[in-house]
C-alpha cells in the first residue's frame, strides 16, 4: 500500500513538472518576459550566444544589453553564456534544429561549411558607416576600418565574406603572485629574459628544498603548458624561417613551411627544430608533474590558491584571475631568450611581435534568425567605439576598435608592436592530422626517462604522411573554394557593372578578387606539392 503511495505521488510530481514545463515554454515568449512596449508594438527578444564563463564578460555583456533596451524599449538581448565543453555539440544542434540564437559566437564548432551554410553575409555591414559612431572621429568611417586589425577577426577568408564581427582583442602574458615572490626572492621584479626566468625558478626549488613546500614554479596544463610552449619554439625557428623564406620573409604559411619540409630543406633533425623542442622540455621541468593530463582550471586553481607562482595564459583570464586571487597579481610579458644564451640564443631574433595580431570575440547572424534586421542593428551597437569601450572597461578586457582608452589593468596587455616575427611550430595549428601526432606523442618529451632524441624517434615515423594526409584535406576545400567562387565573381562583377556609383559593390568586388586570386595560388601550390611528393616521405 504504502509503495502504490509513493508511486502515485511521484508520478503526480512528474506529471505537475511536465505542466510547469510546458507553462514556461508557452509563456516564455509574452510580452511581460520580453518587456512592455512603450508605444503598443511588438515586443522582440534578441538572443546571443557565447562561451565566454570567465569573470568579466558576463557582466559587460548585461551591461551592454540593459543599455541597447534604454535605446530601444520594445526590445530585450538576451545574453546566453554556453558552457566550453559542451558548446561545439550545442552549436550544431541549434543550427540544424533551427533554433539557433540571432547571434552567437563564430569559433568553436563553427567550420567553414557551418559558417556558410547557416550565417548570413556581413560584407554589406562592413562596408558602410556605423551610426553608433555618430559624433565621433570614426562617424562616416566604413565599419571595417573602425578596427585595429581592419575586420580581419570577422573575415573568412576561403568563402570571400565577412561573417562576423569582432569585439575584442588577446595577447598572451606571464602572471605572477607578487607576494609569493617577494617571499621567495626579496624583491617583486619580474623576468625579463627566459635567463631571468629559469633563474627565478631554480630560486623556487631552493626555497622549497629550505622550508620544505612544494610550491610549483609555473603552473602548467594541456592548455597553458602550449601556450607557453608554443611561442618559445617559435623564437627557435625565426632564423631558420628566414633561411627559407625569400627576402627574409619569416611569416610564410604552414603550405611552403610543408613544402620546404618534403623538399628535404628542414627535418625534425634541424638544429633550430631540435633546439626548440630542448626549450620546451627544459621549461615543462618547472611545471607540476603530469600537466600535460591536467585541465585548464587544474591550473588556474593551482594558482590561485597559492601553490603557483606563475602561471601564463591569455587576457582573457585577467579578470578571473584578479577577483579570485587572494594576493596582488603581477603580469609581465614571456620572457624569451637573449642573443647571448648559449644554448637558445644562436636561433632567434628576438622577442616576438604582436603587431599581426587579429581581433576575436567575433558575433555572427544566424541564417534562421526571426528579426535579423534588429539582430545586425545591435551587432553594430555592440562594436560602436562608445560601447566598445564600455566593454573593455567592464570585462577588463582589450577593445577591439581604434581609439579607445583603456583601463590601467588592461594596459599591460595592450599589443607589443616592435619585435621579430615568429618562426613556425611543427605541428601546424589546423593540420588535425600532424597535431594529432604531436600531442599524443608529447609525454615522451617531457618524461623523465624521455627528452628531445625519444619524443622525435617516435613522432618520426608517421610525421610526413600526416603532413600530406593534412595537405590533401586541404586540397580539397581550397578546390571546392575555388570553383564556388567562379559563380559569385561573376555575380559581384555584374552588380558592380550595374552600380557603377556604389562605392560597396566595387570595394566588394575588389576584395574578393584579391582573395580569390590567393586561393587558386594556394590550390596550384598544394597540387604542385603533392604531385611532387615521393611515396618515401622524408
Amino acid at each position: 500500500m504504502r509503495e502504490k503511495i509513493f508511486n502515485t505521488l511521484g508520478l503526480g510530481l512528474l506529471a505537475l513538472c511536465f505542466i510547469v514545463s510546458v507553462a514556461r515554454i508557452l509563456l516564455g515568449n509574452s510580452p511581460k518576459e520580453q518587456g512592455a512596449a512603450k508605444d503598443g508594438a511588438e515586443p522582440v527578444t534578441i538572443r546571443f550566444a557565447h562561451w565566454q564563463l570567465e569573470n568579466g564578460p558576463r557582466d559587460a555583456f548585461d551591461r551592454i544589453a540593459e543599455e541597447y533596451t534604454k535605446l530601444h524599449p520594445n526590445v530585450r538581448v538576451i545574453p546566453m553564456a554556453i558552457p566550453e565543453r559542451i558548446y561545439t555539440n550545442w552549436l550544431v544542434t541549434q543550427l540544424v534544429g533551427e533554433t539557433a540564437p540571432d547571434l552567437i559566437e563564430i569559433g568553436m564548432g563553427a567550420t567553414e561549411e557551418r559558417v556558410a551554410r547557416f550565417f548570413t553575409p556581413l560584407a554589406d555591414l562592413a562596408s558602410s558607416p556605423n551610426p553608433y559612431n555618430r559624433g565621433t572621429d570614426l562617424e562616416g568611417v566604413p565599419l571595417r576600418d573602425t578596427f585595429f586589425d581592419g575586420m580581419e577577426g570577422g573575415y573568412q577568408a576561403n568563402l570571400f565574406q565577412y561573417y562576423g564581427v569582432p569585439i575584442s582583442g588577446f595577447t598572451v602574458r606571464m602572471f605572477y603572485n607578487l607576494d609569493l615572490l617577494k617571499t621567495v626572492t626579496g624583491s617583486e621584479k619580474l623576468p625579463a629574459t627566459y635567463e631571468e626566468l629559469v633563474a627565478l625558478c631554480r630560486k623556487v626549488e631552493e626555497y622549497n628544498a629550505r622550508n620544505h613546500r612544494s610550491i610549483t614554479p609555473i603552473a602548467g596544463s594541456k592548455y597553458n603548458g602550449p601556450i607557453l610552449m608554443t611561442r618559445l619554439f617559435s623564437s627557435q625557428t625565426q632564423t631558420l624561417s628566414e633561411e627559407l623564406s625569400p627576402l627574409g620573409k619569416v611569416d610564410a604559411d604552414a603550405v611552403q613551411r610543408i613544402n620546404d619540409y618534403m623538399e628535404g630543406k628542414w627535418s625534425l633533425d634541424s638544429e633550430a627544430v631540435r633546439s626548440g623542442f630542448d626549450l620546451m622540455r627544459e621549461v615543462g621541468q618547472f611545471m607540476q608533474p603530469g600537466f600535460f593530463q591536467l585541465q585548464r582550471d587544474d591550473a588556474t586553481l593551482l594558482f590561485v590558491q597559492k601553490r603557483a607562482l606563475m602561471i601564463c595564459t591569455g587576457s582573457w583570464d585577467a579578470t578571473s584571475i584578479r577577483q579570485q586571487a587572494a594576493f596582488r597579481v603581477g603580469v609581465g610579458q614571456i620572457p624569451f631568450p637573449a642573443k647571448s644564451n648559449p644554448q637558445f640564443g644562436k636561433y632567434t631574433r628576438g622577442a616576438l611581435s604582436e603587431a599581426g595580431a587579429n581581433a576575436g570575440l567575433s558575433f555572427g547572424l544566424t541564417r534562421h534568425s526571426k528579426h535579423p534586421e534588429i539582430a545586425r542593428d545591435f551587432l553594430l551597437f555592440l562594436a560602436s567605439r562608445p560601447i566598445n569601450e564600455l566593454w573593455s572597461k567592464t570585462s577588463g578586457w582589450l577593445p577591439a576598435v581604434v581609439g579607445i582608452n583603456v583601463n590601467p589593468d588592461v594596459d599591460p596587455f595592450l599589443p607589443i608592436t616592435d619585435g621579430a616575427l615568429p618562426g613556425f611550430v611543427p605541428n601546424f595549428p589546423g593540420m588535425a592530422d600532424a597535431e594529432r601526432i604531436y600531442t599524443n606523442s608529447m609525454h615522451r618529451l617531457f618524461d623523465p626517462f624521455g627528452g628531445t632524441e625519444a619524443f622525435v624517434e617516435l613522432i618520426k615515423p608517421n610525421y610526413g604522411k600526416a603532413l600530406l594526409s593534412d595537405i590533401e584535406r586541404q586540397r580539397r576545400t581550397v578546390l571546392d573554394t575555388v570553383q564556388r567562387s567562379d559563380t559569385q565573381l561573376a555575380a559581384l562583377a555584374a552588380l558592380a557593372a550595374r552600380h557603377p556609383g556604389e562605392v560597396e559593390y566595387q570595394q566588394r568586388l575588389e576584395d574578393f578578387m584579391q582573395s580569390a586570386a590567393v586561393n587558386e595560388q594556394k590550390y596550384l601550390q598544394i597540387r604542385m606539392l603533392i604531385k611532387k611528393t615521393s611515396k618515401t616521405l622524408p
